[in-house]
């Protein structure tokens, strides 16, 4: 359903005389933890210029007979605007989140099973989505968040955490049979300093690896990105 409504979305905004849709990353990410894969990340950004940029980033979030199909709409400068995760274990929909911002507030909701919950937020500036183990939520931080502390808002949890992204040392990272320059970043919990997720993007901002030490979750991308999208 979730997948649709995008896909929807998209097609409208091209039909429009003057939008323009680019795919600015798409790929797959193997997870494992300790070496053994434990899922994947099959994941799309794109772009949709006319009237103002809009991004938009879905994937399936695979592990065993656990699936999360996720979406997320945002502003020209990253910000939410619309999101939705449904999970199902097998084909049985265990939970669901959806939330929507109006204005500068965010209206979340979660419902799984019986339980349902609702939570609002005063969006700071340089808010952006952030799910748990999702690697490609990682690409909104890196483009728009650098240079000050920035809020991730995790809506499965109801829940914002201040961090700061710090860039590291040039890397490479070996893609397939490629060894890809890249650049080396950290996203560190602005109080304490603990470090949440260490990523590699290539110079056009595409995510070739990440880390999250808490879980241990590693995601590495199957493929080498293709040719260098528009920006």
């Amino acid at each position: 359903m979730f997948r649709i409504a995008v896909a929807l979305l998209v097609l409208a905004a091209a039909r429009s005389a003057s939008a323009q849709v680019l795919i600015l990353d798409e790929g797959t990410f193997t997870h494992s933890v300790s070496g053994t894969r434990v899922g994947r990340e099959d994941f799309s950004v794109r772009t949709v210029r006319g009237g103002g940029a809009v991004y938009i980033a879905q994937a399936n979030v695979l592990a065993g007979e656990n699936r999360r199909t996720i979406a997320l709409t945002a502003d020209s400068a990253g910000a939410p605007l619309r999101f939705q995760l449904e999970a199902r274990e097998a084909t049985t929909i265990v939970s669901t989140v959806v939330g929507e911002r109006e204005r500068s507030t965010w209206l979340g909701r979660v419902v799984a099973g019986a339980r349902e919950s609702g939570r609002e937020f005063r969006l700071a500036d340089r808010t952006f989505i952030a799910e748990p183990s999702v690697a490609h939520h990682l690409w909104f931080v890196l483009r728009f968040g650098q240079g000050r502390p920035v809020v991730l808002l995790t809506p499965s949890a109801n829940a914002q955490d201040t961090v700061q992204l710090v860039e590291g040392a040039a890397d490479t990272v070996t893609v397939g049979a490629r060894r890809i320059a890249a650049r080396r970043w950290e996203l560190r919990d602005a109080q304490d300093g603990s470090l949440l997720w260490e990523f590699w993007a290539d110079a056009a901002g595409r995510l070739l690896r990440a880390r999250d030490p808490r879980s241990g979750l590693d995601a590495m991308r199957d493929d080498p990105p293709g040719e260098t999208p528009g920006r």
